[in-house]
């Protein structure tokens, strides 16, 4: 039998100056996909040959394209877009997709097994031992549709087999009129300024810096996102991006943010590019002079050229504020199993299925946390009770929605708002509307007062803290002064929203208060 013939394929270019590559085998005309490298598109017609003559080729376009031909096609087309988001769509494709449907051909996928598998994915256990959130499994799902609707655009298929029902799932709603989404929405991610206060306490407890207190607060009265705080940076200098002037308005300069890819942390632009500068009322402005005089030398990144590796193109002195107690940068899920859950919950998150409450002591209010027990007791018999659920379930993103619901609600110009997040106004509004020093000033004074409602009312429950920089305020009577000059009926009842802050009547300054016994 005589061997077959080897095709020689010729190139073609597109109006757009694509090329691709066709050749002809057994009577049968083929080709490659369009190329922006006429390399690449060469590259792969020879391979197809390969396969021809060997018997292993199969049909790479159409209805018969394999899905995962098509997402390497589709991750080409996706363009400049965020690491970060290139690196969750990474994380989806290889832990969920292609496990479920590698090998198989965009015609032959169907609604059914896409379903079943969108609905088995919360029953998988991953590898941090607990079975995968929901969110999980709607965020894997919104992507493969994404990607096969554009098979769908790109002429492959016909329909899209991964879009989701619509209308009635088995679901009877009374007649009349539905209800909004907004109201439909859970609000339990917003929390007020005494609670905020009250977390940072909680924090600083659990991991004994007071630059934890800092860095929460800073967090909740300006809505940075959790890159953004962990690059923030100050140092005496007119070069510094925290400038703290003996008068007028402090400000901080938001130009990075730390992102971590690969295991490794790097600075980058703030998302979206929204460069900005974020306007500190005096009191925040007293605390982060405090950070600045207190912070670690730098931290523990590699050096490359002198400069830690984390700093990227920045060529300052590495003056991280926020940093670990090993001079290392938080990464925010440890951050939030070690500290924020904790202290919102009174709960350690689960581990092997069960969630450890936090044993404190039960003075000095809200108590110490126990963190561990001896050769003789355990830490819940050392410790006089339990912490109470404070918020609930919060994420550090969570800072950003209260910061802006405070702000809505105390009604902050929305232009400032706006700039102060980052976001760009809509329409005309983007054109016509500027933030003045008169709007700049207002706001500074709104968080100041809102500042000083949260300390009046954490004065009224106890008037010292355990958290060094919380007792100094308390002890210098700002929470005093504040929890009788204002009108009682414009603050908030720590009873009806710290979420279970104080247990037992009274309240005033019970050691207590705060501690169920375990």
């Amino acid at each position: 039998m005589n061997p077959r013939r080897r095709p020689k394929p010729w190139a073609e270019t597109n109006r757009q100056g694509r090329t691709r590559y066709a050749w002809r085998f057994e009577g049968k005309r083929y080709w490659t996909e369009f190329y922006d490298d006429p390399e690449a598109a060469r590259a792969d017609a020879t391979t197809q040959i390969t396969e021809q003559i060997q018997g292993s080729w199969h049909e790479r376009s159409g209805r018969r394209m394999l899905l995962e031909d098509w997402i390497d096609v589709w991750v080409s087309m996706l363009g400049d877009i965020e690491p970060t988001t290139r690196a969750k769509y990474k994380y989806f494709v290889e832990a969920h997709i292609l496990p479920a449907f590698q090998g198989r051909e965009l015609g032959s996928l169907r609604f059914e097994e896409i379903e079943a598998w969108d609905n088995a994915i919360p029953a998988r256990i991953s590898a941090r031992g607990r079975p995968y959130a929901r969110s999980v499994a709607a965020s894997a799902r919104s992507l493969l549709i994404t990607i096969l609707g554009d098979a769908v655009h790109a002429g492959k298929i016909e329909r899209n087999p991964a879009e989701r029902r619509k209308g009635r799932r088995g679901r009877v709603r009374a007649k009349g009129r539905a209800p909004s989404r907004a109201a439909e929405q859970a609000t339990a991610n917003v929390i007020t300024p005494v609670q905020a206060l009250c977390l940072a306490e909680r924090c600083a407890l659990l991991s004994g810096r007071d630059m934890d207190f800092v860095m929460n607060v800073f967090a909740a009265w300006t809505g940075v996102r959790w890159g953004e705080l962990l690059a923030v940076e100050g140092w005496e200098a007119e070069d510094s991006p925290l400038q703290l002037p003996k008068t007028g308005i402090a400000t901080y300069a938001l130009d990075w943010q730390l992102r971590e890819l690969g295991g490794a942390v790097r600075k980058s632009a703030p998302k979206d590019g929204s460069y900005r500068v974020l306007d500190l009322p005096p009191f925040l402005a007293d605390l982060m002079r405090w950070a600045m005089d207190n912070r670690q030398t730098t931290c523990s990144c590699p050096l490359v050229h002198g400069h830690p590796a984390c700093k990227g193109e920045d060529q300052t002195p590495g003056n991280y504020l926020f940093l670990g107690p090993k001079r290392g940068h938080p990464r925010r899920s440890n951050y939030a199993d070690d500290f924020l859950t904790p202290a919102a919950e009174g709960q350690h998150p689960a581990r092997q299925g069960v969630r450890r409450p936090v044993y404190v002591t039960a003075e000095p209010w809200p108590g110490i946390p126990v963190r561990h027990g001896n050769r003789k007791n355990k830490a819940a018999d050392l410790a006089d009770g339990t912490w109470p659920n404070l918020i609930g379930k919060f994420h550090p993103h969570d800072y950003r929605h209260s910061h802006a619901t405070w702000l809505d609600t105390a009604g902050v110009s929305k232009v400032i708002q706006m700039d102060r997040r980052g976001h760009a106004m809509q329409g005309m509004d983007r054109v016509c509307m500027h933030v003045t020093v008169e709007m700049r000033q207002r706001l500074c004074d709104t968080l100041e007062e809102l500042w000083r409602d949260a300390v009046a009312e954490r004065y009224k429950i106890d008037s010292r803290s355990q958290v060094a920089l919380l007792d100094q305020i308390l002890r210098n009577g700002e929470g005093r002064h504040c929890a009788y000059s204002r009108d009682s009926s414009k603050s908030w009842s720590v009873f009806s929203l710290a979420g279970g802050l104080v247990a037992g009547a009274g309240g005033g300054g019970s050691g207590r208060c705060g501690v169920f016994p375990p």
